[in-house]
């Protein structure tokens, strides 16, 4: 009885070690460091002037005065700057006839830049790279881009490549949810994230005004990331991922059509945006936040919050603020005076 005793502690010692060692592995698996990242900046012969977003808009001949007005007000009333990029297809006068090329000159510009940099401000060889996460929304050619940068990089023929398309906005962070769930199951994994837009073939050329809008929010730009759940790379980590939620909202029939790559009534192609689309991302942002700020805040500051719950959509309505320096304002901003009528555009 003694020796059976004494075999039952060992077995139970030895189990007990077991989920110690097993807690202590997953929770060093569930460690997820930001090494570093890079942004894509083009090159300065693709920047978009006033005076070049004056001429894209006035050259389409389908526009007539309300169109105008209409697409000049949006873009001075988004606050965006001097300092924006577009594919080179729409400088040149192309952007009725888009090419698969113009699509893939985008990407990879974008690829040669931003991932280039990411790994050579690490240090981390194109090879020792262990899981590859690129997301790019409206363009999903075959071979796929993901494809393109294992082949252009020379990453390991057992490399783990997910190619996000169709997610939107969102999908930069669907991208890093993915790679932190596979860190999870595989320790000491090297992880690098991809995420952008293609603009080239997308650009819209009709007078749809739910799908001008894009024209004038979206441009060309994206960002490399290098993940790891390494410890070892701890000490030289910019930042800890610590906690992400993601709450999708796709049940709602306005988030769900929130936006839409679809075709005008004269088979154009472009971006569809509603309405309802700010409604959709306060849902979404006030869902995520209830999951989010019990984890990440005190109780004096969730407190606060609940006293003033309608923040943040006071935030969209008063945006931009009236001390926003705005280019487009100064040239542009008659559009906003609802009783001028103007007898031309001066670009």
């Amino acid at each position: 009885m003694e020796l059976l005793a004494q075999l039952t502690v060992l077995l139970l010692a030895q189990a007990a070690a077991y989920l110690a060692w097993q807690a202590v592995s997953r929770r060093r698996r569930a460690r997820c460091y930001l090494l570093d990242y890079a942004c894509h900046k083009p090159s300065d012969d693709r920047k978009v002037t006033t005076e070049t977003a004056g001429a894209v808009i006035e050259r389409n001949k389908r526009l007539g005065l309300s169109e105008y007005r209409f697409l000049l007000k949006v873009i001075v009333n988004s606050g965006i700057g001097e300092h924006t990029y577009c594919p080179r297809n729409v400088l040149e006068g192309r952007e009725e006839r888009p090419t698969l090329a113009d699509a893939l000159e985008e990407m990879d510009d974008f690829f040669a830049d931003a991932v280039a940099a990411v790994l050579a401000k690490t240090g981390v060889a194109a090879r020792d790279v262990d899981l590859l996460v690129l997301n790019v929304g409206s363009f999903a050619p075959e071979p796929s881009l993901v494809s393109r940068i294992v082949r252009r990089f020379g990453l390991r023929e057992d490399v783990m490549a997910y190619n996000l398309s169709g997610m939107g906005c969102s999908a930069g962070l669907v991208a890093v949810d993915l790679a932190r769930n596979v860190m999870l199951t595989r320790p000491r994994t090297m992880a690098l994230v991809v995420t952008s837009e293609s603009c080239a073939p997308n650009w819209y050329v009709g007078t749809d005004k739910s799908m001008m809008l894009g024209n004038c929010l979206f441009r060309c730009g994206g960002a490399a990331a290098l993940l790891t759940n390494d410890p070892a790379f701890r000490a030289r980590a910019k930042m800890e991922l610590r906690c992400l939620v993601r709450a999708n909202i796709g049940e709602h029939d306005d988030a769900h059509a929130a936006a839409v790559h679809r075709e005008d009534a004269d088979g154009r192609l472009g971006v569809s945006l509603s309405k309802a689309l700010p409604k959709a991302a306060v849902r979404a942002f006030t869902e995520n936040l209830q999951r989010l700020a019990p984890r990440i805040l005190p109780a004096r500051e969730l407190a606060r919050d609940l006293a003033d719950a309608g923040a943040w959509e006071d935030c969209i309505d008063e945006y931009p603020p009236e001390t926003l320096i705005n280019p487009y304002m100064d040239k542009f901003g008659w559009v906003n005076d609802v009783q001028g009528q103007g007898g031309g555009f001066v670009f």
